[in-house]
């Protein structure tokens, strides 16, 4: 799965508690962790990414 935002395309995975999303930006890639107690689903992950302006 992926989200796109600001030309960024987040990988999404997928994990029993968590969401794992990783980007690359030149030659540095980061993880972010989101536990699905705030972010349930998939829609909820999408939303989240959209409106934090620090990812």
């Amino acid at each position: 799965m992926k989200i796109e935002k600001n030309g960024k395309i987040y990988e999404v995975e997928d994990n029993k508690s968590a969401w794992v999303l990783s980007v690359k930006m030149g030659k540095v890639s980061l993880d972010y962790r989101i536990s699905k107690s705030d972010c349930a689903d998939f829609e909820a992950l999408r939303l989240f990414v959209l409106e934090n302006p620090t990812l």
